[in-house]
């Protein structure tokens, strides 16, 4: 069902390139219907694999991703909504993205496995919960600076407006963002403490995670100086992506390749 709905996503994204080219409403709607199609069927696959495993599905990297890719698809309909469409298929794409990772996972990471007594914690979950809506607002608001930095300052008063919109709704992306990834380093501290004795222990992705924190309250501070306001902001909020991607993709792989000592799966 995951690889039906990834293929009915893009699929999507080829109807909806044609509202630009030949400005047809019914693409535009077919699109967001067929969007709609593919959350329903993640979300029937993460109910499935909840019942059927006997507990919430972010105990892999391929659940946790599928919980990402739903996340950031049932933003985009609140966007799609509030009739914010650039930034809307902008977060399709950073949906591809997640999806197209979850679907090349190997087979060890995507059967169902039972978890042992130390995972079941409910402050581990709260963890993981609190980490994939941080990492889903905050790709939204990389999406958004995707779209301003693809529209740019135009000189008409719409398009300017509509600019302003774009960057406006990237700001608070980050800042609704920053909140949910303070509670997922808190929550995981306390799991840490129950599970290890310790709250904090220099893990590569704790450090990771701590990088990635600093780097988005760092551009919550300066955005509003007007230097850093528009384009400057947006590859910021760009490049704190790029460090939730390589904390998510990437240190796991380094602790992999290089061995580090780790304690966290994925």
């Amino acid at each position: 069902m995951s690889t039906i709905a990834y293929i009915v996503l893009w699929l999507a994204l080829a109807v909806a390139a044609l509202d630009r080219r030949y400005a047809a409403r019914w693409s535009r709607r077919v699109a967001a219907g067929m969007i709609g199609c593919a959350w329903g069927m993640w979300a029937i696959l993460l109910v499935r694999r909840a019942l059927d495993a006997g507990h919430w599905p972010l105990s892999t990297r391929y659940e946790f991703a599928l919980c990402w890719v739903w996340s950031t698809l049932a933003i985009y309909f609140l966007l799609e909504a509030d009739r914010q469409r650039a930034i809307g298929w902008a977060t399709v794409v950073a949906a591809l993205l997640i999806a197209t990772y979850a679907l090349t996972r190997p087979a060890s990471e995507r059967a169902m496995t039972p978890l042992p007594p130390i995972l079941r914690s409910v402050w581990l979950q709260l963890h993981v919960l609190t980490t994939v809506m941080g990492y889903a607002v905050l790709g939204v608001a990389a999406a958004a600076a995707l779209a301003a930095l693809s529209v740019g300052r135009q000189s008409s008063p719409e398009e300017h407006q509509a600019t302003e919109i774009v960057e406006r709704t990237m700001e608070r992306m980050v800042a609704l963002g920053l909140p949910w990834l303070t509670a997922a380093i808190l929550t995981g501290a306390i799991w840490a403490e129950h599970a290890w004795g310790r709250y904090w222990g220099w893990d590569p992705k704790e450090t990771w995670s701590l990088v990635t924190w600093l780097w988005y309250l760092l551009i919550l501070h300066i955005a509003p100086l007007p230097r850093w306001r528009g384009r400057p902001l947006a590859w910021l909020v760009l490049a704190g992506y790029g460090l939730i991607l390589f904390t998510f993709m990437g240190v796991p792989w380094l602790v992999r390749t290089v061995r580090l000592e780790s304690l966290h799966g994925f």
